[in-house]
Parts: structure tokens; C-alpha cells; sequence
């Protein structure tokens, strides 16, 4: 008997043991909102979407991280991240690790992740801007809408970030092509890279970034034609005032002709207490002459800080897509958007962080 007890002891150590042991953090963030959404004014009337009344789980994300010490001031990293679905039983994500997920190595030289991972042109040069919605479809900076359409997360990829020095920190990403395809003959490598700094002293904030999608555009006798955007920001923060201005660059290369279409956002926010209000306008250009593919985003929106984990928000979002023009919404989007027509959005919610 004695035996046996001592046996189901040890196999119960041998289970309990990893999570005693192991440093895991449990993170999420629960968001959710009432909302109602339209887009009228198509160029085609038969597209145009009547106004719905729903309810959106928007960026609503669980997480599991972790280090382990290494010694001699280096310790390994993982992160486990997934978006979930509160509104309507996790049916729209069903797989597993499809946000920010890698694991990695961070020393004196910085950091190095691997796996499923935000470039740092969309994690880093960003630093300057005012987006008092994100993660709502009144986000001003997604890759959908008007601003930050060169913002990407890689799968199969490695990401290099420095350390911080002295408010300075750098980064670059490498997204892997594991499939090149061949077209006319060639076979083509269409990888992904990008470069991002920032700087940041006292109420200063400023980021850049510089993205490639190699071969993106590759047609039979003409492979080396890529997508390119380059993205500014800058804020300043002054007691409860913030200030923001970005500008970003596309460069679509074809074999008909160049694209070329540039975008800039200005925002400011204001805190009173617990209470912060938004007001933020983006505007992208035609890319070239005539083409009528020009958008332009406006976002008010005010939060509601009930505690440090919890908070009440209210917006106003709308795009204004020219006659060619399809940008839509990022987030819980609104699909089926016509040429031409109007995202309009409307809503208040409610966001927990844990």
C-alpha cells in the first residue's frame, strides 16, 4: 500500500510539476460593442448596403506568454494569441494562433522573435500617431481602410527589434515565400521585409517605416515587380493634449504602368479626467490622374475610463470613397462594399483588459 501511495504521488508531481514551474502569463482583452453600420452612395446604387443594427466582438483577443531565464542576461520568449468571437460563439475563429505568436530570444543585443508575427513597419513606425478608436471599425489605422495599408502580420517569418536607446529603438522583419510559384517560367520569391524606427523624448514622438512586398505584381518576361510603402509619424503630447501627423507611400509597381498613392492623417486627443475625446481625419490620394480610387476616413470618438482594466467608448466613423473606391472598414468590418459607396458607422461599447 505504502508503495502505491508513493507511486501516485510521483506521477502527480510529474503532471503538476511543468505548470508550478513554468513563468505564463494569461492575457486577453474582452471588446465588445452596439452598433450601426451602412454604405450608401455606391456608383452602382444596386451596391449599396442598408443600414444594420449588430453587435461586434471586435478585437477581442486571449493570450498565453511566458520567459524562461537563461542566464547571463538572456531568457527565451513565447507568446500564444488568438482573436475570439464573444458575439457569436467563437463561429467566425476557429483556428488557433492566428494573432501575434512566436517564440524567441532576448539579450544585450536585443530581441529576436520567430513565428506569426506584426512587421515592425506596422508595430513600430506608428509611434507618432493619434488613434483614439483602435480596434474598433472607427480605427483610423488598418490595412482596409485609408491609413496604414502596408501594415501586415507575417506568417513564417523572423523579426529583429534593438534595445531601447536613449528613447531610439530599431527593428526589421523578414516574411518568407515557401511557395514560390512560377510564373512564365521564372520562379519567383515573393518575400516580405520590412525596416521601422522610432524615437521618443518627453512629450516627442516620431516613427518610420519602410515596407517591400518583393515580386508582388509578377507577370510572365517582367517577375521584378514590387509593392513598396514608406510610412512617417509624428506626435507631441503636452499635459492632456495630444497631437498627431503620419504620411505614408505606396508604390504599386505593374507591368501596365506604375501606381503611386499617398496618404496623410491628422489627429488630436484630449483627456479630461477619465474621459478622453478623439478627433482624427485621414485622406488618401488618387493613384495617378483620373483614376477616382481616393478615399477619405473621419473618426470622433470618446472613452470612458471606469478603472484601469475597464472602459466605455462612443464613436462616429465614415469613409468617403470615390467613384472607384473601395476601402472599408478594418476590425469587424463590413464586406460587400461597393465602388464608390460610403462606410458609416455608429456605436458604443465597452472594453475589459486582463
Amino acid at each position: 500500500m505504502l508503495n502505491k501511495k508513493l507511486l501516485a504521488a510521483a506521477v502527480a508531481s510529474t503532471l503538476i510539476a511543468p505548470f508550478a514551474l513554468a513563468d505564463v502569463t494569461i492575457y486577453g482583452t474582452m471588446n465588445a460593442s452596439v452598433e450601426n453600420v451602412k454604405a450608401d452612395g455606391a456608383t452602382n446604387a444596386a451596391n449599396n448596403l442598408g443600414s444594420v443594427n449588430r453587435l461586434s466582438s471586435n478585437t477581442t483577443k486571449l493570450g498565453f506568454k511566458g520567459t524562461d531565464d537563461l542566464g547571463d542576461g538572456m531568457k527565451a520568449l513565447w507568446q500564444i494569441e488568438q482573436e475570439v468571437s464573444i458575439d457569436d460563439g467563437g463561429t467566425r475563429k476557429g483556428t488557433f494562433a492566428t494573432r501575434n505568436s512566436f517564440v524567441g530570444v532576448e539579450g544585450g543585443f536585443g530581441r529576436i522573435l520567430l513565428g506569426n508575427n506584426d512587421t515592425v513597419y506596422k508595430s513600430i513606425a506608428k509611434a507618432g500617431m493619434v488613434n483614439t478608436m483602435g480596434d474598433t471599425i472607427a480605427d483610423v489605422c488598418s490595412d482596409k481602410a485609408v491609413f496604414c495599408r502596408g501594415d501586415a502580420r507575417l506568417q513564417n517569418s523572423i523579426h529583429y527589434y534593438t534595445k531601447n536607446y536613449s528613447g531610439f529603438q530599431g527593428g526589421a522583419s523578414y516574411g518568407f515565400d515557401e511557395v514560390r510559384t512560377t510564373v512564365g517560367g521564372a520562379r519567383t520569391n515573393k518575400a516580405r521585409w520590412s525596416l521601422a524606427a522610432s524615437y521618443t523624448d518627453g512629450g516627442l514622438s516620431a516613427g518610420f517605416g519602410y515596407d517591400v512586398q518583393q515580386q508582388k505584381n509578377a507577370v510572365a518576361g517582367n517577375t521584378n515587380l514590387d509593392q513598396t510603402f514608406m510610412k512617417l509619424s509624428l506626435g507631441y503630447k503636452f499635459g492632456d493634449t495630444k497631437l498627431g501627423l503620419g504620411y505614408e507611400h505606396e508604390k504599386n509597381e505593374k507591368s501596365t504602368g506604375d501606381l503611386k498613392q499617398s496618404a496623410w492623417t491628422v489627429g488630436a486627443e484630449q483627456k479630461f479626467g477619465k474621459v478622453a475625446v478623439g478627433l482624427i481625419y485621414a485622406t488618401m490620394g488618387e493613384s495617378k490622374s483620373g483614376a477616382k480610387d481616393g478615399a477619405d476616413q473621419l473618426t470622433l470618438g470618446a472613452t470612458y475610463d471606469l478603472s484601469k482594466r475597464t472602459q466605455t467608448y462612443a464613436y462616429y466613423t465614415r469613409i468617403t470613397n470615390e467613384d472607384a473606391a473601395t476601402r472599408t472598414f478594418g476590425g469587424a468590418g463590413l464586406s460587400g462594399v461597393g465602388a464608390g459607396s460610403n462606410p458609416t458607422g455608429l456605436g458604443i461599447g465597452m472594453k475589459v483588459n486582463f
